[in-house]
């Protein structure tokens, strides 16, 4: 419509009205590899892995897998930035159970968490990792290959939860992030959630904590390329055992596991490189 004055204003289509967010337009050539090979592949490999494990060769199957994934990711880590592991003579030997506690700076960590325990001290990591991961095809079959399993966030997922639990009683390494997501990089952790704490007592086993430093360099949150020009530094502590003195105790009050998780968390940023 026009004014008086003879400026002109334009007739906002709901779309573009603040508050009101444009759809998404969808990619006809995205949802047609989606649906053409991602879908596909990733039911394919899904039944594979059932396969495997129903025949119970995934000792013989799947672990192999596992570790040729940890020599491809170290190689390509090594090649293109500054990167080295250090601790891991804090790792327990293979049969022994901890709940592995890291922080979380960018989506480059679950890699470098596996790579951490797989390549020196040949163990199998059974990574928490957000429902939605597990909510992309192919991406979902790769981790679950790398024996990555799903937790819920924002409620108490009591399947992933004994799902944990059940890993650690067959002497297994349990990794865990605390803060549950992504931070702002460097020592500005996000207030940690107490879950870590809870399964190390139920499970009566020590927490390993693991510093990673400089994923926030090469991966910062939201980045769509990495950034070649950086040092990548992964610390592996000493286990803690502060927690040991409620294993048994099926109510531990809820500040108590705070003390737990936040003396775990102070112990990680001891361990960053800056």
């Amino acid at each position: 419509m026009a004014r008086d004055d003879g400026s002109r204003t334009r007739t906002e289509s709901p779309q573009e009205s603040p508050g009101i967010p444009r759809e998404k337009k969808s990619n006809p050539a995205m949802q047609f590899v989606t649906n053409a090979f991602l879908k596909p592949a990733g039911k394919f490999f899904d039944g594979m892995l059932r396969v495997v494990e129903n025949a119970g060769l995934t000792n013989q199957v799947q672990y192999p897998f596992y570790l040729s994934q940890d020599t491809f990711w170290y190689s390509v880590a090594h090649a293109l930035f500054d990167f080295d592991i250090h601790g891991s003579e804090n790792v327990y030997p293979d049969g022994t159970p901890a709940v592995v506690c890291f922080n979380h700076q960018s989506l480059f960590d679950p890699i470098i968490s596996c790579v951490t325990f797989a390549h020196y001290t040949r163990r199998r990591i059974h990574m928490m990792g957000k429902q939605e991961m597990f909510d992309v095809h192919v991406i979902s079959s790769y981790v679950r290959w790398c024996y990555a399993f799903p937790v819920k966030r924002g409620e108490h997922d009591m399947d992933a939860y004994n799902k944990a639990l059940e890993f650690l009683r067959q002497g297994e390494l349990v990794g865990i992030y605390p803060e549950g997501t992504t931070n702002g990089g460097g020592y500005n952790f996000l207030e940690p959630h107490v879950g870590a704490a809870r399964l190390a007592i139920d499970g009566k086993v020590p927490i390993i904590p693991v510093g990673i430093s400089g994923t926030d360099r090469i991966l910062p949150k939201g980045a769509k390329m990495p950034n070649f020009n950086a040092k990548l530094t992964v610390k592996i502590g000493k286990p803690i055992r502060v927690h040991e003195q409620f294993f048994g105790q099926s109510n531990v009050a809820p500040e108590e596991l705070k003390k737990i998780v936040v003396h775990v968390m102070d112990t990680i940023k001891g361990l960053l490189v800056y």
